[in-house]
């Protein structure tokens, strides 16, 4: 298990949702912001031996100039301990409602999103990212508690659809042969929905014809993360973007709540007791 290293506040605010034993919520302190980033730390570099430029090594996180700008979303189990006696942060991701200032939007560097949102100037996006789960908690038990507390933050921020880059491990694309390619006959952004990777590293996704995608294989490759967001019928761009410097491929992801399915939506306003403002 993951030791957060940091001793979490007794005092806190009500959850976003509950699922069973986990409780999720925006890190309130410090020292939540920081497990989160020691989180991102353990997976990205000891994990996936990610060596980015902005890693701090002596600190054990990973964080870079967006995370003053977003808000962190953690999911606690609340049934276990740390070596600190707290319960630890298994989960987490990030959201910016807005763009940072003088950084602009986070995935902007990999896909043209200006275009995007020019073409729906009535919907509120708000980005995502920095997405991990601990080891030992990659289900998709976890990945729906992490999404309960997305729905509630969007619930609570009237925000239509969320957007990111979802990173497959390695630089390789063709590792992910069967994932990309089935993503692209399955599941591509429409037209209008569809932000362009930057050509500068741009790789096309259908690397495989249709008739040599296999869907059971191709969902067994995949990140749960990206798994979860099929789930809610999110859409994904046509072509990747080899990221050198996080040492990923990443494509572009859209999820939007109008687009998710009725059961999915149903179950989370269950959850969390919240409907969304806009649907």
């Amino acid at each position: 298990m993951i030791d957060t290293a940091l001793k979490l506040e007794k005092t806190r605010p009500a959850p976003l949702a509950r699922l069973g034993q986990f409780a999720v919520r925006l890190a309130q302190t410090d020292a939540e912001r920081f497990a989160a980033c020691r989180l991102r730390y353990e997976v990205f570099h000891r994990e996936r031996g990610v060596n980015a430029p902005w890693m701090d090594h002596a600190k054990h996180i990973e964080t870079d100039a967006f995370d003053p700008h977003c808000d962190h979303i953690i999911v606690i189990d609340t049934a276990a301990r740390t070596l600190g006696d707290t319960p630890p942060i298994v989960g987490t991701y990030r959201v910016m409602a807005s763009p940072a200032p003088c950084l602009g939007w986070y995935a902007d560097s990999e896909f043209d999103l200006k275009t995007l949102f020019a073409r729906h100037p009535g919907q509120r996006f708000c980005e995502v990212g920095r997405s991990c789960v601990a080891p030992a908690y990659r289900s998709m038990r976890t990945i729906e508690a992490l999404w309960c507390g997305l729905w509630a933050y969007a619930c609570g921020n009237a925000i239509d659809a969320y957007f990111g880059a979802a990173s497959f491990p390695g630089t390789d694309p063709r590792q992910h042969a069967q994932a990309l390619s089935h993503l692209y006959h399955t599941a591509s952004a429409p037209s209008d929905w569809h932000a362009q990777a930057r050509a500068e590293h741009a790789i096309a996704m259908n690397m495989l014809p249709a008739g040599m995608t296999d869907r059971h294989t191709a969902l067994r490759a995949m990140p749960p993360l990206v798994r979860g967001y099929l789930r809610v019928n999110a859409v994904f761009s046509s072509h990747a973007f080899i990221d050198q410097k996080f040492g990923t491929t990443d494509v572009f992801v859209l999820a939007r709540f109008a687009a998710a399915p009725a059961a999915y939506r149903k179950r989370v306003e269950r959850v969390t007791g919240l409907r969304h403002p806009n649907l």
